[in-house]
């Protein structure tokens, strides 16, 4: 199992080797925001669309995975993933996995209220 640290550095890691090679997940896929026709406001907030070496489903904090709890919103329930028209024509039936934390909408929304999750 992997450390919380080490997980941030093998996702830093990847996100500077995606910057230099130009590696994007979405590279002749259809990506979720044009599936899902999302609007300018939401995609431009949402993290998918600045991550993009890796899938929707592996970004915590993504739109489609905000949920609130009292004061605190959090976007790490991956259960509409696992029945999202991408995730089954890009997913490839493995396991999803959150592989990036604390850039997404969730962090930011909490971030400006002073909340942490």
């Amino acid at each position: 199992m992997k450390t919380k640290g080490r997980r941030l550095l093998e996702i830093s890691g990847k996100e500077e080797i995606a910057r230099e090679t130009g590696a994007d997940f979405w590279t002749g896929k259809t990506s979720c925001w044009e599936t899902c026709h999302c609007p300018p406001s939401i995609k431009n907030e949402c993290p998918v669309s600045t991550y993009t070496f890796l899938p929707c489903w592996e970004i915590e904090g993504t739109f489609c995975k905000l949920q609130k709890h009292g004061a605190i919103v959090t976007g790490t329930d991956t259960s509409i993933c696992a029945i999202c028209r991408i995730y089954k024509k890009y997913g490839g039936g493995r396991a999803i996995e959150l592989k990036l934390s604390g850039k997404g909408i969730d962090s930011a929304m909490n971030h400006r209220q002073g909340r942490k999750g």
